[in-house]
């Protein structure tokens, strides 16, 4: 996951708060999907091109890639010492 800098990551934590505000455990994965999906469009609006396309949609597996890698993976990992692996 590339990391970026505290200056850029406060560019973005105004609207970071209010998702966070609109995100509960009642929103629906289509709900997700949908955000993250016209979050990938705004990217490229007004430049469409192959290359900020596939800038968008690498990045969004990049993102898929980080949370399994930080959350899932080890979340698998708790479930499989509580009980016990599949083979």
């Amino acid at each position: 996951m590339p990391y970026i800098t505290q200056g850029d990551k406060n560019k973005y934590e105004s609207i970071l708060r209010t998702l966070r505000n609109l995100i509960n455990k009642d929103t629906k994965k289509g709900e997700l999907t949908y955000l993250v999906y016209a979050l990938g469009l705004e990217f490229f609006k007004g430049r469409k091109s192959y290359t900020n396309i596939s800038t968008a949609i690498s990045s969004l597996q990049d993102a898929a890639e980080e949370l399994r890698r930080r959350h899932l993976n080890p979340y698998e990992d708790r479930k499989i010492e509580e009980n016990g692996d599949v083979i």
